[in-house]
């Protein structure tokens, strides 16, 4: 049977592209379905990142977890692909509707995550993209929850521990029962011992991209002048302060390091304010993002954002970084290698809270919204 894009079919007809003595196996929230001839994807619609479905317009992703003979099918028999090999059966797509199933088309794996013979997810490309349209009936459109508000941004000048304490509590529910580290020496600052006694109930604000490193790992460096508390995620540069014990510097210089330390623009208190809205957009469930945006386009982005009145971020790593901020959600603009234009990085703690920006007219790499 052929089919086309938004064909409406009954399950069997679905099911039936695999081929005969396919074999289907139930996932959180759709069936896989592997034959001779293809495999069949079918989902429930839904918006629910713990189960399989369309995740955005240009991206399916299954959740496993999903037994051996999809794995296979999926990840292929052998990490590289060699001349002569014959071509992957195809994936069809398809979403359950009003009693049958539309079709999506033909998707292709972009990522997957194993274990030993199980699947445990795999992101598979949609194309064409789906339009606005398809996406909230395959996708539908979720209550939005009551987002992070922005009542910290007024502190960031003027108590930027205040305002680093109120984003994250806000930003992050706590994940630990463990009680406030209560043995920070004397010799750390107030700014980083206040950030610790946060991350022992919030540990995600500690990053997940590059790290500020648990308090029983803070030493100082080889010089015995500075005290090493963060590592970019590749180990290319360390942040540190000042060290000399005894001696409290209340709010000293952070010095990023790499074949010599160089004075980030932020005191350690505005800092860590920068640090966590950083890995607060990196880590989000829902993200955002653009390459090479024509500078003349920011004003469109900034109409609908706050923008957080410090001194870019990473600039010693020729990266300076501002952020833009509203409600539930946080925008990271820095340089981009085509010169005069930006890139953008938008996290999200809802779909909704970037239901805003798809009306800026901005060409979205990606797009979660």
């Amino acid at each position: 049977m052929q089919l086309t894009y938004l064909d409406f079919v009954d399950t069997d007809a679905a099911l039936d592209l695999a081929g005969p003595d396919s074999e289907a196996f139930p996932v959180s929230g759709a069936i896989i379905a592997v034959g001779p001839s293809s495999a069949v994807i079918i989902a429930n619609p839904g918006d629910d990142p713990e189960v399989s479905g369309v995740w955005n317009a240009q991206e399916f992703r299954l959740v496993g977890p999903a037994p051996a003979p999809v794995a296979s099918r999926l990840m292929g028999p052998m990490p590289f692909t060699t001349a002569g090999t014959p071509p992957e059966p195809l994936v069809h797509l398809f979403v359950r509707l009003d009693g049958g199933c539309v079709y999506l088309g033909v998707v292709r794996v972009s990522r997957c995550e194993a274990g030993e013979d199980i699947l445990i997810r795999c992101h598979l490309r949609i194309s064409p993209p789906l339009g606005r349209e398809t996406l909230d009936r395959v996708r539908p459109p979720t209550t939005p929850p009551l987002l992070p508000g922005l009542d910290w941004l007024g502190d960031v000048r003027t108590d930027p521990g205040r305002a680093l304490e109120r984003f994250v509590t806000g930003w992050y529910p706590p994940t630990s029962t463990q009680e406030p580290v209560a043995d920070i020496p004397r010799s750390i600052p107030w700014a980083l011992a206040d950030f610790y006694r946060l991350a022992a109930q919030r540990p995600a604000i500690l990053g997940s991209h590059n790290r500020i490193d648990p308090i029983n790992e803070v030493r100082p460096d080889s010089s015995a002048e500075r005290l090493v508390f963060g590592v970019e995620c590749q180990g290319c540069w360390t942040w540190s302060i000042p060290w000399e014990p005894g001696a409290i510097d209340t709010d000293p210089t952070v010095w990023l390091e790499d074949s010599h330390p160089v004075p980030e623009q932020e005191p350690l208190s505005s800092f860590l304010l920068q640090f966590s809205l950083w890995e607060a957009t990196l880590a989000a469930v829902y993200q955002a993002s653009c390459d090479a945006l024509p500078r003349h386009l920011l004003p469109a982005l900034e109409s609908c954002l706050q923008r957080v009145p410090l001194r870019p971020f990473l600039s010693p790593a020729d990266a300076p970084t501002d952020f833009l901020v509203a409600p539930g959600l946080i925008a990271s603009v820095g340089p981009s290698w085509d010169e005069g234009k930006a890139d953008v990085w938008i996290g999200a703690r809802h779909r909704s809270a970037l239901q805003p920006l798809n009306r800026l007219g901005i060409p979205w790499r990606h797009f979660d919204g």
